[in-house]
């Protein structure tokens, strides 16, 4: 039995494929559900029971939607907290319809996809919870406890029977401050076993170390209401004494660190340097950055602190583009911050889309004739898609078309919006050449790359 019972949705197959091959499995175990495994983790030390159901798990390939929730029923919870992203959204709704129709349970949306589209949601559950869950989560649960009744939103109180009036049934999640930040429990192996995580897929083990995000790119969620572009950070102290009990427990011997900014303050990243030497903590560390943060400053910190691969967000090759997405960069500020990285003996790994707002055939020419001349060990192509939340996709209209309406067939790797200068045909064509660019660079590197940082870093000491 549970008081709370939280879920991993995932996103439908397409047609004919089975449902444990679709496109989010793999990625689906190679990535923790962090949303909701922080959740549990603050709920469970404020005392509540949290069961925990991520339907990447094996066990669930086979099920329907109505013999999950039957399982879920029987945990007798009093809420079921179901997160979605917008690919996973479709079963998210058939869950949480299954569940309202069935039992008492009380239903919350959360996730990217329900915040931003809370209307649809609330079609399909009782509430809504935009932002951090953690905080929100408990005062819930213990609100209930003591009074058997929901705590009001800030909206106030609300009428369950009127599915027309949204009010009073979304919860703006409480921001967790660095205190708060620092008291969720660290994970332990048998919580990562309530996943489908596994371990052996990828060598970097996955790890956050802050939330929220400075910028405002047109096509991300973060930074337009859904995470209020608060950056917030986990205490240096919190972050080394985790990676210390990462390397002794799971004996993990390189990290990827999923926040977009862990390179953003020399002091912090001083700090983290040191005490990681004093206590012998020592990882092969894998990281995003925008190529704003690219600083020589920072080059002997990256290599103290461990980072061997730095990802890089350039998006375009087309400084028109890049304004256009609000990406707050341009060509000869990323050639400069790659070729700093590359002759200082980091591996680089450029992240391009295809298709963002204003995109022409020869700004996409642009961006696949700039990855290959930049000196990157790899680069990632993606297709542009105007997810709910984002400026991009209320330009929808204005700058192209959605063509595929289907949520749980969106994916980086489909074609569901095209801009209105160029035809589904090209953007096919221009995909195919761009990931020709890649081959190329996978080969290179495979061949010369390898070797080749290394011997960089020790000629720049």
């Amino acid at each position: 039995m549970a008081d709370l019972v939280l879920v991993r949705t995932r996103n439908n197959p397409a047609p004919g494929v089975k449902k444990n091959s679709d496109s989010g499995a793999y990625s689906g175990r190679r990535m923790p559900p962090y949303g909701i495994m922080y959740i549990a983790a603050y709920c469970r030390s404020m005392g509540h029971t949290v069961k925990l159901f991520d339907l990447f798990r094996p066990e669930f390939d086979d099920l329907s939607v109505d013999e999950i929730s039957d399982l879920m029923i029987a945990e007798s919870p009093m809420i079921v907290g179901i997160s979605s992203m917008t690919n996973q959204s479709v079963q998210a709704m058939e869950l949480g319809d299954a569940l309202m129709q069935k039992s008492e349970t009380i239903v919350i949306h959360g996730g990217v996809h329900p915040a931003t589209l809370p209307q649809q949601a609330l079609q399909h559950g009782h509430y809504v919870v935009k932002g951090d869950g953690e905080q929100t989560m408990h005062d819930i649960l213990t609100h209930l406890k003591e009074t058997g009744s929901m705590p009001p939103t800030r909206q106030g109180d609300v009428d369950l029977l009127n599915q027309d009036d949204i009010s009073g049934r979304i919860y703006e999640g409480h921001l967790m401050t660095v205190e708060q930040l620092d008291a969720i429990p660290w994970f332990t192996r048998e919580q990562f076993d309530e996943t489908a995580f596994d371990f052996s897929l990828s060598p970097y083990f996955p790890v956050m170390t802050a939330r929220g995000c400075p910028y405002r790119c047109v096509f991300c969620k973060d930074g337009f209401g859904l995470r209020q572009s608060r950056v917030r950070y986990h205490s240096v102290d919190y972050v080394v004494d985790y990676f210390e009990y990462l390397q002794k427990t799971f004996n993990a011997r390189k990290l990827i660190i999923l926040d977009d900014i862990f390179l953003s303050s020399k002091e912090r990243m001083e700090e983290m340097a040191t005490k990681m030497e004093n206590r012998n903590v020592r990882f092969k560390i894998q990281c995003q950055v925008h190529p704003n943060v690219v600083k020589s400053q920072y080059l002997k910190l990256m290599h103290r602190l461990g980072i061997d691969w730095v990802y890089i967000g350039i998006e375009s090759g087309n400084d028109e583009i890049q304004k256009f997405i609000n990406k707050s960069t341009n060509v000869k500020k990323i050639t400069k911050a790659v070729h700093m990285l590359k002759k200082n003996g980091f591996y680089t790994a450029g992240m391009f889309m295809i298709g963002n707002i204003g995109e022409t055939q020869e700004t996409i020419e642009d961006s696949i004739r700039f990855a290959s001349k930049l000196p990157l060990d790899r680069t990632w192509w993606s297709f542009a898609a105007p997810y709910p939340g984002t400026p991009f996709y209320e330009m929808v209209d204005e700058y192209g078309e959605i063509l595929e309406p289907d949520f749980a067939k969106w994916n980086q790797n489909s074609l569901v919006y095209k801009p209105k200068d160029v035809s589904v045909k090209q953007m096919r064509e221009l995909m195919g050449r761009a990931q020709r660019v890649r081959i190329a660079k996978k080969i290179r590197h495979t061949l010369i790359g390898a070797w080749e940082a290394p011997l960089r870093r020790m000629v720049n000491g």
